[in-house]
Parts: C-alpha cells; sequence; structure tokens
C-alpha cells in the first residue's frame, strides 16, 4: 500500500470546500509575490542562500513567472542559511508574519517551515487543528548527504524510516479529521487508517518530540562540502531529490514576475530529473486542482 498522501489529498474535493477561479488566483498570486518580496529582500541583506524549487523553479523558467495556474511558491535553502533564516526572519517581522517550523513550532507536525502572513487565512487539508493558517510560502532545508555511500545509504534509510513514523504519529493524532475527510474515498479512508495504526508504534513520544528526533535525523551529515545533497522533507523524499551540489545548492539569477530570484545553478538538469520533459505544456487535465478548506485574503483582498 503506498502510504503517502499529500497527492491523495489533493483529489479529495468537497462541497464545503472553497474553490478559486482565475480571479480570486491572480489576487493570491499577488499576495504570495508580496512574501516572496520579503523574503528576497531579507535575504539579500542577510547573506542567506536560497534557490526557487519545484514549480516555482519551472515557473522561473519556463515563464519567468508563476506557472499560470500555479497558487504556490516553494523555496529551498541549504542547512546552514536555513537555520539563520528561521533564527532572524521572525523577528525582523514580527508584525507581519508568523513562521511555522519544526525548531520553533514543534507541536504543529511538520518538517519544513512556512512564513505566514498574518490576518489572511489559507487553511490545507494539514492545518487541520491549526488556529494560525495564514496563507505561506514554504521553506524547505537542503541537507549535506555522506560521501561515503554505506553512510549515505544509513543515513537515507534513517530519513526515510523517521519521515515515515513521524508522519503516521500525527495521523494518529489527527485521525479523526482525516477520516471525516475522507468521506465516500475509500482508498484515502485505508491509507489514513494504516498510518494512524502505524502511528502507534510512536504513540509513546509526542508530536512535539519527533519533530526534534526528525530533525536530528535529517541533519546527521555535517559536511557542508559534500558532493551531495538532499531534501528528506521534500515531496520525493530523501533519494527523490538528491542532487550534487553545484547543480542543487548553488544558484544563479533568473526573472520572476518581473524580479530577479535564485534558482538551482543547473536549474535544467533539475528540472529534467523532477519533471522529465520540463518544457512541454501539460494539457489542462493533467493540471492540479486548486481547493482549500478556507480561504480568506483579509486586508490585501483587492476591490471589486
Amino acid at each position: 500500500m503506498d502510504l503517502s498522501t499529500v497527492d491523495q489529498m489533493k483529489t479529495i474535493i468537497t462541497p464545503s470546500m472553497v474553490m478559486i477561479d482565475d480571479k480570486t488566483l491572480h489576487q493570491l498570486q499577488a499576495i504570495l509575490l508580496t512574501i516572496l518580496d520579503d523574503i528576497i529582500t531579507f535575504c539579500d541583506e542577510e547573506g542567506i542562500n536560497y534557490v526557487l524549487s519545484g514549480g516555482s523553479a519551472l515557473g522561473a523558467v519556463r515563464h519567468e513567472g508563476f506557472i499560470p495556474w500555479d497558487d504556490d511558491i516553494d523555496i529551498d535553502m541549504p542547512r546552514a542559511d536555513y537555520d539563520r533564516f528561521i533564527a532572524t526572519f521572525p523577528q525582523r517581522f514580527a508584525n507581519k508574519y508568523t513562521v511555522q517550523a519544526p525548531e520553533l513550532t514543534p507541536d504543529v507536525g511538520t518538517v519544513i517551515s512556512r512564513v505566514r502572513l498574518r490576518n489572511t487565512v489559507m487553511r490545507m487539508h494539514d492545518d487541520c487543528n491549526l488556529e494560525d493558517c495564514g496563507i505561506f510560502i514554504d521553506i524547505f532545508p537542503i541537507e549535506n548527504v555522506f560521501n561515503n555511500p554505506v553512510a549515505r545509504h544509513v543515513h537515507g534509510f534513517a530519513c526515510l524510516s523517521m519521515g515515515l513514523l513521524y508522519s503516521c504519529r500525527r495521523f494518529l493524532r489527527d485521525r479523526k479529521f482525516y477520516l471525516a475527510f475522507a468521506g465516500e474515498n475509500k482508498r484515502f479512508k485505508r491509507v489514513v487508517q494504516a498510518k494512524a495504526l502505524l502511528g502507534l508504534v510512536g504513540a509513546p513520544i509526542s508530536v512535539k518530540r519527533w519533530s526534534k528526533l526528525v530533525v536530528d535525523v535529517y541533519t546527521l551529515c555535517h559536511d557542508n562540502n559534500s558532493t551531495l545533497v538532499a531534501v528528506p522533507a521534500g515531496r520525493r523524499h530523501y533519494y527523490g531529490e538528491m542532487f550534487p551540489r553545484e547543480v542543487f545548492a548553488e544558484s544563479r539569477d533568473a526573472t520572476f514576475e518581473g524580479r530577479t530570484v535564485k534558482v538551482p545553478k543547473h536549474v535544467e538538469t533539475y528540472l529534467e530529473d523532477c519533471y522529465g520533459d520540463w518544457q512541454r505544456i501539460p494539457e489542462p487535465e493533467e493540471r492540479e486542482h486548486h481547493a482549500y478548506l478556507e480561504l480568506d485574503m483579509g486586508p490585501y483582498a483587492l476591490e471589486d
């Protein structure tokens, strides 16, 4: 049984969910650019390295901006830069943003960070028990990978195992929500039940404690000059998001909606690994749907 739930949850659309039209999408993209501008300005001022990743990197190269139907922005940072960012950015922008991260808010139950805009709401499937659900940009730490192949595979196995157990522990905690959310989707309901059952293995340890344990495992390699790097917290996990350092952790300039951003130095190699024929425009039926449990742009909403 495939226990990955990220893609499965995106296929579940209920009558109570908020579906967005083109106008709302453009407003949401404008708000995301506001968050992005603050992050980029801060990183440039502080000398913090970052790259756009995933669909954001694809959009920068193929469209010089958002993929037209995309509704998020992903940023990756080498671990040392990521640590500096989450330690200092929340202080600079305390009145405008909240930052959720396993190091800052371990009870949230996530292995990545989210920079959330205050006075807005964008509640996703994994925000089921959170009060603070502002519109956000995801920040993923890039981890060092051992040069020794044996150590590398031991580390990879540990990252995959701990990541899965952590996810299952969170599903155990939030199982009532996810079972109700599954509705008539029997496949997803079975996955929720299986993950909650596996979560019993880690039940003696709190979600808060699991957050620290997972980060401790992800950061076992301290060689900042290692040949390879990986993003264990990414959608494709440790092995699926492993690249030569010079390909991914180093950067070059690109254009994104009229502003200069950083993308992986060999972004074409990165995109081919992620998407195959990344220059092909997918057909409408291949594109992701955009639905939220709750969406409120607050004072940033544009007037009709």
